[in-house]
């Protein structure tokens, strides 16, 4: 199985975001957003109304605050690593990293529908503990990869 954002070996499976531009081609976007932002606002000083310049760069931080959180965020990814009798589970946001460890003969895969606005959910369960995995996948994605980790564990 191999989600729209993921990679698989026979081992281990791993989901991360679907990124359509590279650090770089943000940058150049960001940056040609400024330039006509300040473009314009530029113009309208020029004919008086100098009032619009303090707001093209109030707006111009507040894109530029966003793309900074984005980017803090571009490595976040989960692996689900099937060794033996262990299922671990990595889950690496802002660069920490946390790990979940459960048995192969204990482990559950539970899918929750999503409906409306409200994201279905994956999880990984065992012995009262629950791990939620597949942040970063769409409802179908989840349920095909739910049905792939429960080909993988047997169950």
């Amino acid at each position: 199985m191999q989600p729209a954002q993921g990679r698989s070996t026979d081992r281990t499976l791993v989901v991360k975001r679907n990124l359509s531009s590279s650090s770089s081609g943000r940058r150049w976007f960001f940056g040609s957003i400024v330039l006509v932002s300040f473009g314009i606002a530029a113009g309208w000083a020029l004919n008086g109304a100098w009032v619009v310049l303090p707001f093209a760069g109030i707006e111009m931080m507040v894109l530029g605050a966003a793309l900074v959180v984005f980017e803090r965020h571009v490595g976040d990814r989960e692996a689900i690593t099937i060794d033996g009798d262990r299922v671990v589970v990595e889950r690496i946001r802002l660069g920490r990293t946390a790990r979940h460890e459960f048995s192969r003969y204990w482990a559950q895969v539970v899918v929750t529908p999503g409906s409306g606005r409200n994201h279905g959910g994956l999880a990984m369960r065992s012995h009262g503990r629950q791990v939620e995995i597949g942040e970063f996948l769409t409802d179908d994605q989840r349920v095909a990869v739910a049905e792939e980790l429960r080909r993988r564990l047997g169950t």
